[in-house]
């Protein structure tokens, strides 16, 4: 007679392991459902009120808000509804929001600056009919972080003491000097904005920024006009793009590190009156900048950027280098390719003033 067998047998359930988990959910403390609603878009968050009567108000305590206009039908309804609704006694950290509608993100910002927001992100880069204006009437120091996308026209705010990084991206700037009114910034991102072409120069002034970032690839091919920096504490200078026909600069005693693609982009349909200026004159407003630039210990060049140097290399030989505190020149290889033999003629001449320092070729 055999034993009876003491292991018991279980039959898998779908509906019990799904409970398992619910179970496991549910379980998480309220901090930590809180920190993860942060990270997704606010609707989902609302929405989760149905999965236990716990959570009913959970939505409410979000210290971050996250809104995609794509997501809904009624936006504007859901936003009002959000921001009403949602617990004031709750410092809310961060809000970033993609939309479409003026009016909504005109309400958003200001709610952002009225609630003292210190991170606020406004994306309308799908809306692509005009150029609206922001404006910032009133003053604040809570503002610290301020990403912007999408057809605006951006001038001069009311002084904002605490903004520390600004990103501004496709916005058309249109003032000369918009930026002074942040007088504590530290870091300045400028990706493929306009500048109006009522304006002969555009002028960088901040005496705590530390780090410059100039992008314009892409979106528009027409170069500054003059770029004039008033940045003594400035440590990085990233520049891709057209060169600025004329560039300026303080005494940059403080300069670290420089990271230059020079690359030209594609003139567009309705752009076809302007002019871009030809490899020739890049070449010669990049030399020119490089005077600017002669404090700087790191210096990055794009292929791009030696190829533009390595034309007429024979003549290099006859120019001065202003480089003399030069530690590292990195002359970066396109990819899969070994460096060319132009590149020599171009390390000799950025060389010039500082033998000593490493020649490198690594990518970017």
């Amino acid at each position: 007679m055999k034993p009876k067998s003491t292991t018991r047998s279980y039959i898998y359930n779908d509906d019990d392991e799904h409970e398992h988990q619910q179970d496991r959910l549910s379980s998480l403390p309220d901090a930590l459902l809180i920190y993860i609603f942060s990270f997704i878009d606010t609707k989902l968050a609302l929405q989760s009120q149905i999965l236990s009567k716990r959570w009913v108000n959970l939505w409410t305590l979000l210290p971050v808000l996250n809104f995609d206009y794509s997501l809904l039908q009624r936006f504007d309804h859901f936003i009002h509804k959000v921001l009403t609704y949602r617990n004031a006694s709750i410092k809310l950290d961060a809000l970033n929001i993609k939309l479409t509608d003026y009016n909504t993100m005109a309400t958003v910002f200001n709610y952002a600056l009225v609630n003292r927001v210190p991170n606020l992100s406004i994306d309308t880069s799908d809306y692509l009919t005009k150029y609206r204006p922001i404006q910032c009437l009133n003053g604040t120091d809570s503002l610290r972080k301020f990403e912007l996308k999408g057809m605006f026209e951006f001038g001069r705010f009311s002084v904002c003491s605490g903004l520390v990084n600004l990103r501004l991206e496709r916005v058309k700037i249109v003032e000369s000097d918009p930026f002074s009114c942040f007088p504590n910034l530290k870091e300045l991102c400028l990706v493929n904005c306009k500048v109006g072409f009522d304006l002969a120069v555009l002028e960088v002034i901040g005496f705590e920024l530390l780090r410059l970032v100039i992008s314009s690839c892409f979106y528009h091919p027409v170069p500054y006009e003059k770029l004039v920096l008033l940045t003594p504490k400035l440590k990085v200078l990233e520049i891709s793009g057209l060169i600025p026909m004329s560039f300026e600069a303080c005494e940059l005693q403080g300069l670290d590190t420089v990271h230059i693609d020079c690359c030209f982009s594609f003139v567009r349909a309705f752009d076809r009156f302007v002019q871009q200026p030809d490899e020739g004159e890049q070449k010669v407003n990049l030399i020119k900048m490089f005077w600017c630039l002669r404090n700087a210990k790191c210096i990055h060049l794009s292929p791009s950027t030696v190829k533009l140097l390595s034309q007429s290399h024979d003549k290099l030989d006859e120019e001065p280098c202003p480089f003399v505190n030069l530690k590292v020149l990195n002359l970066i290889p396109p990819p899969n390719k070994p460096v060319g033999e132009l590149h020599s003629s171009v390390a000799t001449y950025l060389l010039k003033g500082s033998p000593r320092a490493v020649v490198k070729s690594l990518p970017r």
